[in-house]
């Protein structure tokens, strides 16, 4: 899996964060990327540095090789973790996630 191109469809300035809104649209093959293959992609592309970057929501089109990708570039990574939901900074691997105790693991 993988992503083969990319292509701007929008991008919103919000100079009050520090960031960038990004669509983007990617050209796929063999499935939905992951989230680490396509932050690494938007990295590579706009030549940023992942750690500037969150990846919100990939969109795959049923039946085609096409996504839609949000994601965010923030000016600093000390930006980056400042908005950012705790997640998702743990899902990108940014900080570190704590394990949760409930009942499976009593």
């Amino acid at each position: 899996m993988g992503i083969k191109m990319l292509e701007k469809l929008s991008e919103k300035r919000n100079d009050v964060i520090g960031r960038s809104e990004l669509k983007l649209s990617a050209t796929v093959e063999g499935g939905t990327p992951s989230k680490g293959d396509v932050l690494k992609a938007v990295s590579d592309w706009l030549r940023v540095e992942a750690n500037r970057i969150s990846v919100v929501k990939i969109e795959p089109s049923f039946g085609s090789s096409r996504a839609l990708i949000h994601v965010r570039v923030y000016d600093s990574p000390q930006t980056l973790t400042y908005f950012e939901p705790r997640y998702r900074l743990v899902r990108q691997g940014v900080i570190q996630g704590d394990k949760v105790k409930g009942k499976a693991a009593a």
